[in-house]
């Protein structure tokens, strides 16, 4: 194990700005061309997230706008640090780990350390830990209508850095557990890919003739959600956090909604429960959280008949379709019916292929699930770390650097 001690040491860590540190501090482009579709990513903040960006979805430009942009500066060169800076500010801050193949918009600012001062990776968790957020936050985000942070006010923000052997040592641990978690989330991406094409394979392609077809509100039982706000917390102890469609999409933060837990257990989500939004931004999700209650416009997927990951993949499968379905409604806020989940129709095996289909597909989802689990436990490791750490707090045995955390 890597020998982490206590105690603040700051004799040597000094106390700078961000624009004192850092060669350049500058955005994307303030304009956006045209779509060529099948085109050269051209992302904003939209497309962030936490290790990087995700590339469905996002707008293409063509060749001659691509090169135009990466003249004008708009392309990012590894080792820089991109911040959400419009809009959700902060929200997302990571490294550029390989050459770009895109280029970004201005709600996307660019930070180029100077690596004789300070290790980029490190710059991204001081950035990311709570007291520099909250500063940052707090002092330097305007706005009337989208929240926004003005360039040169990054490099107003105060830092203090140790000397760049420690900063690389401290970012050594705190990439190790990155590291994981983004193994483990590549894990259960591939995993999710190989459930699906299993599904597709035996229900759409190879279906059989002989097997019968049932609605998919017959499979399993829908059950919506409570009206959480008529059953408040009677004291701070016997409550949980509310899940509500935004927390589905998210995880929780502090700002969420708190229940009694004197309600019917079957309210009562855990770890491994399959979550099906069916209003607003519909989505079926094996949750992945803590404890909580369950929500109005929410339903919670369980079945006494056949498998989880029978009911969850056939309820995946007729995601697309139910979107199309709450698209067409038109009200302020798309949903599907009940009549909606009685009009799919799901295939029935035989009780002896059920039985070899469910050997293959079972261990899948619950590797899925362990997966979770681990990835809950590295995220709240470097949740408590990473403060301790860039603060100096704790204290890193650097002589041992080479051995793992985890």
């Amino acid at each position: 194990m890597l020998t982490l001690k206590t105690g603040v040491v700051m004799s040597e860590w000094k106390k700078t700005t961000l624009g004192e540190i850092t060669l350049k501090i500058t955005d994307g482009s303030h304009h956006s061309p045209k779509e060529f579709k099948g085109g050269i990513p051209m992302f904003s903040v939209k497309d962030m997230r936490e290790y990087g960006f995700i590339y469905n979805g996002a707008k293409t430009i063509s060749n001659d706008d691509y090169q135009r942009l990466i003249k004008s500066g708009c392309q990012p060169e590894v080792d820089d640090i991109l911040i959400a800076k419009d809009g959700s500010v902060l929200k997302h801050v990571f490294r550029v780990k390989s050459k770009p193949d895109y280029v970004i918009l201005s709600s996307i600012a660019i930070i180029r350390p100077n690596q004789s001062i300070v290790e980029p990776s490190f710059l991204v968790y001081v950035i990311k830990e709570p007291s520099t957020n909250e500063l940052i936050l707090n002092n330097f985000v305007g706005g009337s209508g989208v929240p926004r942070i003005v360039l040169k006010d990054f490099k107003r923000v105060d830092l203090k850095l140790p000397p760049l052997p420690k900063q690389k040592a401290i970012a050594e641990v705190l990439s190790s557990l990155d590291d994981k978690i983004d193994l483990l989330h590549c894990q259960n991406k591939t995993l999710e890919q190989m459930a699906e094409t299993l599904f597709r394979q035996w229900f759409v392609e190879e279906a059989k003739e002989d097997w019968e077809e049932r609605p998919l509100s017959s499979i399993a039982t829908f059950l919506n959600g409570l009206a959480c706000q008529k059953y408040p917390p009677k004291n701070d102890v016997d409550k949980l956090p509310v899940l509500k469609i935004k927390q589905l999409r998210n995880g929780f933060s502090e700002d969420c909604d708190w229940c009694t837990t004197d309600v019917k257990p079957e309210y009562l989500i855990e770890n491994g429960d399959v979550i099906f939004s069916w209003s607003a931004s519909l989505m079926v999700k094996i949750w992945d959280g803590d404890n909580c209650i369950l929500n109005q416009h929410l339903f919670k997927v369980t079945s006494d008949e056949f498998p989880k990951w029978y009911y969850y993949l056939w309820s995946k499968h007729y995601l697309e379709e139910f979107i199309s379905i709450s698209a067409s409604h038109a009200t302020t806020m798309g949903h599907i019916k009940r009549g909606d989940l009685d009009n799919a129709v799901v295939l029935v095996p035989s009780d002896e292929e059920m039985t070899r289909l469910t050997e293959i597909q079972t261990p899948i989802i619950d590797k899925i699930i362990t997966n979770n689990k681990q990835l809950k436990k590295l995220v709240a490791i470097r949740e408590i770390l990473l403060p301790k750490l860039v603060s100096g707090e704790v204290k890193i045995n650097i002589e041992k650097l080479e051995e793992k955390i985890v």
